[in-house]
């Protein structure tokens, strides 16, 4: 049984699945369907594809367009600020307009996904988002969006580090260096002194120990990160690239010690200072 990867966003009734003829892999993936399913051309209600992202829908998507259509600026973002080479892998997106035909969904073609309101999905080489609409709706497609580009381009990505970014981008562009409504909470606890151990992020190693706790935790020290001392942003790239072109890179939190000796204190002045 090929391995599945789940990345999560933390808290079907009869649907066709995509052409066999134009995505034959997803397909068999998805749906054990018969060879008479290819001469019926069956298609969702809707599709759209904008760059990399093909867009499969049980609804209509032009209300939804310009979300969808910012997905590739989401991309330009990320690589930008993490200094990455692209990748034009392409990436499918399934889209329901309720949560019990989004279950059910998932329930019949993924009984292992955990229960969440969406979901990035890897197997047998398919980066695969499943989300419903609702009153998270962008939120959740931005966040599953960004764990899937962050999949195509990086062979691996620590845990807390690829739940820590998909915080950070699931918010409008113009909210994300200084209104996330993480930042508050984050904001008091280091008034408190309270300041989240980032060698502690690095032992996770499965999505479900990510509880709101962590996951603020995570967002707090990508902002860091981003928006903190240049030498932390330059150890980030750094520690990427060699992600990226598959040299052991260590430790995250040993790099920032040897740049920033006192990152703890650096890092709690950052938060004390945020603008929210």
């Amino acid at each position: 049984m090929p391995t599945q990867t789940f990345c999560d966003k933390k808290n079907a009734g009869d649907l066709m699945p995509p052409s066999l003829c134009g995505l034959t892999a997803l397909l068999l993936l998805l749906l054990a369907a018969p060879p008479s399913v290819c001469g019926q051309a069956a298609r969702w209600p809707d599709e759209y594809q904008v760059g990399q992202f093909l867009c499969h829908a049980d609804f209509p998507l032009m209300p939804y367009r310009p979300l969808l259509d910012s997905m590739p600026t989401l991309e330009r973002d990320l690589i930008q600020a993490l200094a990455l080479r692209p990748s034009r892998e392409p990436i499918y997106v399934f889209l329901f307009h309720t949560k019990q035909t989004y279950q059910s969904y998932l329930r019949q073609y993924f009984p292992d996904a955990p229960s969440r309101q969406a979901l990035f999905i890897k197997d047998r080489g398919l980066g695969m988002i499943f989300a419903h609409v609702g009153d998270a709706f962008e939120l959740d497609l931005r966040h599953e969006c960004t764990h899937a580009l962050l999949n195509a381009i990086l062979p691996v990505t620590p845990l807390w580090l690829d739940e820590g970014l998909a915080e950070y981008f699931e918010v409008a562009a113009e909210e994300r260096a200084g209104g996330n409504p993480h930042g508050k909470y984050v904001k008091f606890s280091a008034y408190l002194g309270q300041i989240p151990g980032l060698e502690e992020l690095e032992q996770l190693r499965d999505v479900s120990q990510m509880t709101r706790t962590r996951y603020r935790h995570a967002w707090a020290w990508v902002h860091f990160l981003l928006h903190g001392p240049p030498e932390a942003r330059e150890e980030l790239r750094r520690f990427l690239a060699d992600l990226q072109a598959l040299t052991p890179p260590g430790l995250l939190s040993r790099r920032l010690r040897q740049r920033l000796p006192d990152l703890d204190a650096r890092f709690a002045e950052h938060c004390r200072k945020w603008k929210l």
